[in-house]
């Protein structure tokens, strides 16, 4: 067993992920059954003392079954009304499941405005607290995917449990999906594919075997959960992936049992408000910038100058985030994400200029940089 492994049972916080795949039937129908299983586990953590949130996919392929949506081929509307539809019928199931034990829950409906804006992103972490510390409950998170449309699309649920296990300085992240582990190529490809017990780092061709591995329920696959695990080391969470049906497998995996990939956090996390710009807002446009000014900016800790930026995308304004990218022999690599001194309009009037010339530029100079060094990330 290894040492981070034998101490997930004294994790106090935990966020759980649980796929389509984990809460619905092969038909898309809600499998009672199975979140009465996972409930009872869930339940045992709760009765020791620990605070629990679940973050549930299902909702779009159990509405599919109750409105008898067979095209896999579904537009926009077709997925907000199934997801309409289906989050009456998974919550319906969570509360008969988790009443029956006695445990109180809550749900939490979310799109990318309550993770992009700083002040709902502090006010979710505040509903969240509250309905841990004041009333024991367990928070049932999901994108509110019926009203979700681009531009304020979560886009995976991966994605989202990492964000808030990272809000809530959670002890543990469980993933739990249709897949066994992390491992070294797609599973669902490859049969003889092999899981990696353990990951410190993550490696180019640890994402290169996820790319395109999404599943046939979800959106997301070993992609997004490769990201969110990136997201979860850099704030200092630990994070399991495992296979949602494994017989009790939340309480083999606290009890240190070696289930599933765990990914070893970085022993020096984010602050809050730079894991914030890091990975819950979305980038407004993007800022090519050449290789001095990325040397500059990955490994000097410098700040990110007008003189650097080769080239400005997006409409942006001052105070939005941005991407840091740099581009060459046909790849674009991104390095950073920050939030901008100028606007986008303005950015491209002083790119390759120096802070002194800036006033020739504009008329003004309000800032030196385009990116300070407090509000960027390197990634």
């Amino acid at each position: 067993m290894s040492t981070t492994r034998s101490r997930l049972k004294e994790a106090s916080r935990i966020v759980i992920k649980l796929g389509s795949l984990v809460v619905t039937t092969p038909e898309g129908a809600v499998d009672e059954q199975q979140l009465t299983h996972l409930a009872d586990q869930v339940v045992e953590l709760t009765r020791a003392g620990k605070q629990v949130v679940l973050v549930s996919s299902g909702a779009i392929r159990s509405g599919r079954a109750r409105l008898g949506i067979t095209d896999d081929r579904m537009d926009l509307p077709a997925r907000q009304a199934a997801a309409a539809v289906g989050q009456i019928e998974l919550m319906w199931r969570y509360r008969e499941v988790f009443g029956r034990l006695g445990q109180p829950i809550a749900q939490v409906l979310l799109t990318q405005a309550e993770l992009s804006d700083f002040r709902r992103y502090l006010y979710l972490r505040n509903t969240l607290t509250t309905l841990l510390n004041d009333y024991h409950a367990v928070p049932v998170l999901n994108e509110n995917d019926s009203v979700s449309v681009e531009g304020v699309q979560i886009g995976e649920n991966d994605r989202l449990a990492a964000v808030v296990a990272s809000k809530l300085d959670a002890d543990l992240l469980l993933s739990l999906s249709d897949v066994p582990g992390c491992c070294d190529v797609d599973p669902n490809r490859h049969p003889d594919a092999r899981v990696i017990p353990e990951v410190t780092e993550i490696t180019a061709q640890m994402r290169k075997a996820a790319e395109d591995s999404a599943g046939p329920a979800g959106r997301g696959g070993m992609r997004t959960k490769i990201e969110s695990a990136e997201i979860a080391m850099n704030a200092g969470v630990v994070m399991v992936v495992a296979h949602g049906r494994d017989p009790n497998v939340i309480s083999r995996i606290m009890a240190g049992e070696e289930v599933g990939t765990i990914f070893v956090p970085k022993p020096a996390k984010l602050r809050s408000r730079k894991r914030w710009i890091a990975y819950a807002a979305r980038p407004q446009g993007k800022l090519v910038v050449d290789e001095g000014a990325a040397r500059a900016v990955a490994n000097e800790g410098r700040s990110l100058l007008p003189v650097g930026v080769v080239e400005v995308e997006g409409d942006f304004e001052p105070g939005d985030m941005v991407s840091v990218v740099t581009r060459g022999k046909g790849e674009e690599t991104e390095i950073a994400r920050g939030l901008v001194n100028y606007g986008a309009r303005d950015l491209a009037k002083i790119r390759r200029c120096r802070s002194q010339d800036i006033p020739k530029r504009l008329g003004h100079r309000d800032f030196d940089e385009a990116i300070h060094r407090d509000n960027l990330v390197v990634l």
